[in-house]
């Protein structure tokens, strides 16, 4: 059974002062990228990845992959992370059985046995996500007031990894692709599939600001990396 990593890695860096890809910022000296992939690639159970990148950068990441030593191939990135998705999905030439392990170059800190536990349920259903339960309360909230309280034992946060059967996530695409989400989940679940949450650490974190390669960098040097 063959399980194809998709990275989505077209997003740009601004936050960050930087015009640049993203996922070619530098964590502790490593892109995220870089990071990421090593994580997936750790868990022993992916044969290859399709990272979707910017056009205009594509030498940039190339450059960065040239001697990386597990396969690894690029497509071209969308306008959306979704149309991204889409594109690596297209590229990887997925056969009727495989699956694709959806994960963002953005959360380089993903724990390699917790991949291969997303994994194995997907294996075992057709589809799990990676996520976490919620330890905040959460309220729902209209035009600045409180509307009520959410029971947070019902909620979880999902991440990614996200591992489906890749003729289920091509379909899904096909059926359902045209609704502006931003997690591959929510298609496949609009398709009547049951998704499996699978819970991991909360240090799978998604680094989207500043603050969060700090936090990252901190998490490494605790555990010498």
């Amino acid at each position: 059974m063959v399980t194809i990593a998709l990275v989505p890695a077209a997003g740009y860096g601004t936050r960050f002062g930087d015009a640049g890809p993203k996922a070619l910022v530098l964590l502790a000296g490593r892109p995220l990228l870089l990071r990421a992939l090593d994580r997936l690639f750790a868990s022993d159970r992916l044969e290859r990845a399709v990272v979707a990148v910017p056009s205009e950068f594509r030498g940039r990441f190339e450059a960065a992959l040239a001697r990386y030593p597990f396969p690894v191939s690029l497509a071209a990135g969308g306008r959306t992370r979704k149309e991204s998705v889409a594109n690596a999905l297209a590229a990887a030439a997925a056969g009727p059985k495989d699956f694709v392990c959806v994960h963002d170059a953005a959360r380089p800190l993903v724990d390699p046995v917790e991949v291969a536990a997303v994994i194995d349920a997907a294996e075992e259903t057709g589809a799990a996500v990676a996520g976490f339960s919620l330890i905040e309360t959460i309220k729902r909230v209209e035009a600045g007031r409180i509307r009520g309280t959410v029971p947070r034992e019902e909620l979880a946060a999902a991440t990614t990894p996200q591992v489906f059967r890749a003729s289920l996530l091509a379909e899904a695409y096909e059926r359902e692709g045209k609704r502006d989400v931003t997690d591959d989940s929510e298609l496949v679940e609009r398709t009547g599939v049951a998704v499996r949450v699978v819970l991991t650490s909360r240090w799978n974190i998604k680094i989207t600001y500043p603050e969060d390669l700090a936090v990252a960098e901190a998490f490494l040097a605790r555990k010498g990396d």
